[in-house]
């Protein structure tokens, strides 16, 4: 687990995201793209660090509800999932991968919407910003947000 994911970080969020970007490499590769598809992945990507996410598939399913439901942005989201640069990255998905993740969902899509539904405030999905600088136990506790990892082990 990496700093980020942990509910009480101290980790400022622009501290979050470069851990983020540095524990996943390859994201930060695949950002020359147009500008709609960059400025949605800045915001997916801001929503995997406030929800304390990875990115294993499970982990996805949570960011996708979370900026649904837990998020500003609503059901508009939805519209960065069909950009072309989203659609490249599921036709690389292995099935055993995508059928594990669909398994796992029993139990990962219930507890996501529960916990964004109890939410105190919903996170700024285009402007955050105003949050680089203020910790991520601040931001979560603020708006009432569970970290997907240790409630997954503590069992919440």
């Amino acid at each position: 687990m990496h700093a980020y994911q942990e509910q009480e970080s101290q980790q400022t969020l622009a501290q979050a995201l470069q851990e983020y970007h540095a524990v996943h490499p390859g994201l930060s590769q695949a950002r020359h793209m147009n500008p709609k598809a960059a400025f949605f992945f800045r915001c997916h990507d801001t929503v995997h660090v406030v929800f304390g996410c990875g990115v294993e598939l499970d982990d996805e399913a949570v960011v996708k509800i979370a900026s649904i439901l837990g998020t500003t942005a609503g059901l508009s989201v939805l519209k960065g999932y069909v950009l072309q640069e989203s659609l490249d990255i599921y036709w690389q998905l292995r099935v055993v991968d995508v059928l594990r993740a669909i398994g796992h969902a029993v139990v990962i899509v219930p507890r996501t919407v529960i916990r964004c539904l109890s939410q105190r405030g919903r996170w700024p999905w285009s402007d955050h910003e105003q949050y680089l600088d203020v910790s991520l136990q601040a931001i979560r506790q603020q708006s009432g947000i569970k970290v997907v990892h240790q409630a997954h082990r503590r069992g919440r």
